[in-house]
């Protein structure tokens, strides 16, 4: 296909960690399932509707990708992936047309100025544009902006020189980068990220983006997300044990080796209702991604120690919007008794003069099945209010 623009996304890799990890699950315990994806832009303020149609040829270059053969050498060391899925990711998933067909991806302007984006079809398909068609979004949007690239990357680097003065004060903090999905551009998270190694070398355990952590010899994170949990609402005849089935099939589909469970996609309150002590013996740590950090910690420790486990052999991976600052006030308060960790986005990869944008896609439908997200914070809720409702009375929630 011939294309005249120069594209964002040229490897693959380029995508986070959890996404191979949700697409391999799929692949395995779900091969046939269907899904809609929905992108929205929180940003009440910010129209992006102008950018659909270089969004839609950013989208198109994707099907340029392949699977190259030192990519995947590096994605079989890390000793995660099985050789039937990466056999079938190089086999051309991506070249070969059948993981995009365009009539499926829709992208327009819509009458408010909006950006409007869907995508349909089978979950091992589509399940890789959600961060792609986050990052191609961001850095089309930061390009279009009058503050120019060297600019942005000056006011970055400074407010990048604070954080890294803060943060080697505290070497025990530990810190994975998590921004690819709501990067300045895929350059400033690579420039990001070299000064975090060499600057705060004991801070600094992994990245959540797969090329960055091959390209820089460091650990790729990524733990299970609110899709996994979401789509189970489509794979069970009753919804109320949907969140039970999806921590035990992501034990099944890797052998207790990424075991950190998502806690609040049907609030924390139900997770903890659903996590019996037969999960959090055999979850090494839970991930915090909304509601108050210092309520959670101290629900987590009471949790385990409701069972008899003792909560500093455990962990907790906190996610939910972090700054440096935060960070640390979190770790003083739970250090030393549980493990506590970090992913950091926004605030890292795309701190720079120009306001980010707080973009998601989400998976809105599974084998029919309508998906609602609810988490600790009301308005994060996502769903029809219908389905909603279902879930809420199936889970307890108040």
């Amino acid at each position: 296909m011939e294309n005249s623009i120069t594209p964002i996304i040229t490897s693959l890799l380029d995508t986070d960690t959890y996404k191979l990890y949700i697409l391999q699950a799929y692949f395995h315990q779900y091969p046939s399932a269907t899904g809609r994806w929905e992108f929205r832009c929180r940003n009440k303020e910010v129209k992006l509707g102008y950018l659909a149609e270089k969004v839609q040829e950013q989208v198109e270059s994707l099907q340029n990708l392949v699977l190259l053969d030192h990519e995947r050498k590096y994605l079989e060391g890390l000793g995660v992936f099985q050789d039937d899925f990466l056999d079938w990711l190089q086999a051309g998933f991506l070249n070969k047309g059948f993981y995009l067909d365009l009539n499926d991806f829709n992208c327009y302007c819509d009458r408010g100025g909006d950006l409007r984006i869907t995508v349909s079809g089978k979950l091992t398909e589509i399940n890789l544009l959600e961060v792609y068609t986050l990052s191609i979004v961001n850095q089309l949007y930061f390009e279009s902006r009058p503050t120019t690239t060297l600019e942005a990357h000056r006011c970055g680097m400074l407010r990048l020189d604070e954080k890294i003065e803060k943060l080697q004060k505290y070497p025990g903090i530990k810190i994975s980068e998590f921004g690819t999905r709501r990067r300045y551009s895929k350059e400033w998270q690579d420039k990001v990220l070299e000064r975090l190694i060499r600057e705060c070398p004991n801070n600094i355990v992994g990245t959540s983006n797969v090329l960055l952590a091959m390209t820089h010899g460091i650990k790729p994170i990524g733990t299970c997300a609110h899709e996994w949990t979401c789509s189970h609402l489509g794979f069970v005849d009753d919804i109320k044990v949907a969140q039970k089935r999806a921590l035990h099939v992501w034990q099944q589909e890797y052998s207790g080796e990424l075991g950190v469970a998502l806690s609040d996609t049907f609030t924390s309150e139900a997770f903890f209702r659903d996590f019996d002590k037969v999960l959090s013996s055999s979850y090494s740590a839970t991930r915090h991604d909304s509601g108050c950090p210092f309520d959670y910690g101290e629900k987590v420790i009471s949790h385990y120690e409701g069972y008899g486990i003792d909560p500093r052999t455990k962990g907790v991976v906190f996610s939910d919007g972090l700054t440096i600052e935060k960070a640390i006030d979190i770790w003083i308060r739970f250090a030393g008794r549980i493990s506590v960790s970090f992913g950091i986005g926004t605030s890292l990869s795309n701190d720079c003069s120009v306001k980010p944008l707080n973009i998601v896609m989400k998976l809105l439908e599974c084998n029919g099945t309508p998906l609602v997200k609810i988490s600790d914070e009301p308005e994060k809720a996502i769903g029809c209010p219908e389905m909603i409702k279902k879930v809420k009375e199936a889970y307890r929630i108040r």
